[in-house]
């Protein structure tokens, strides 16, 4: 997995105020059950291999990376895909996938783009020249 740099080069990150909006899959037993050893394994939705449940990110995790730099969390919504009409359906079961809403905060002395760090990337990271207390709260991890 890339690290997502949010924000750099005037995206509407860089203002306070901007939206940000993230679609991921929950880290849960039901999620790792369905999402690779269902639809990977058993059913065939989706090729072997395009999901990593190390990768998988809880959403109170996700607001916890999102708010270390400099974003609130507006809005959590479920989602359920059902693979026999192949639609998406909006939910308030966050077990499996889920959609996350995050606005850019204003109170901030200065701009710094939003990294999401996950385990694993932090080498990639350690390269970089980096000022965002946030995320090096996350490196620590």
């Amino acid at each position: 997995m890339k690290i997502l740099d949010v924000g750099c080069g005037g995206g509407l990150l860089s203002e306070p105020g901007g939206s940000l909006f993230i679609t991921t899959i929950n880290k849960t037993q039901l999620s790792y059950a369905l999402g690779i050893v269902f639809s990977e394994q058993i059913a065939g939705i989706v090729p072997k291999g395009t999901h990593t449940w190390e990768k998988f990110v809880s959403p109170e995790k996700l607001e916890s990376i999102l708010e270390s730099n400099g974003l609130s969390v507006q809005t959590v919504a479920g989602m359920l895909y059902n693979p026999l009409s192949g639609y998406w359906h909006w939910s308030e079961n966050t077990s499996l996938n889920y959609a996350a809403h995050a606005v850019k905060s204003t109170g901030q002395e200065h701009p710094v783009p939003a990294e999401f760090v996950f385990k694993g990337e932090t080498e990639e990271l350690r390269d970089k020249d980096s000022t965002n207390p946030g995320l090096q709260e996350e490196l620590k991890k």
